[in-house]
């Protein structure tokens, strides 16, 4: 596992300062990826994954926050799991449907009528 010292000023050490930390950026993936420092592994203490505090355990926490209603969690990064605040998920929709803009389709929906 990788992450920080409890005491390093990046640290996060509960749920709420994660759920915080997400809704700022936006969106965090789980674990550690190509873009160094960018993950809720590498922003937690490692000694306390799996450690079944829900107070301390990031593991747990992704449950925690996935059952909140600003934040989603699910396989959002190239199959791997992530979390996205409920402000960025339309752009991470429009993005994953490679540009197809869902609002755009619904607005032409809704004037459409049958002849």
């Amino acid at each position: 596992m990788y992450g920080v010292d409890w005491y390093d000023p990046e640290c996060i050490h509960t749920v709420e300062e994660a759920t915080e930390h997400i809704n700022k950026i936006g969106f965090l993936p789980l674990f550690k990826n190509d873009i160094p420092g960018f993950s809720l592994e590498e922003r937690t203490v490692p000694e306390y994954w799996w450690c079944d505090d829900v107070d301390k355990d990031p593991w747990i926490w992704r449950t925690v926050i996935a059952r909140g209603k600003d934040i989603v969690y699910g396989k959002f990064f190239d199959k791997k799991a992530g979390f996205i605040s409920k402000k960025w998920l339309p752009v991470f929709a429009n993005y994953r449907r490679d540009g197809y803009d869902i609002d755009a389709s619904d607005k032409a929906a809704a004037g459409w009528k049958k002849v």
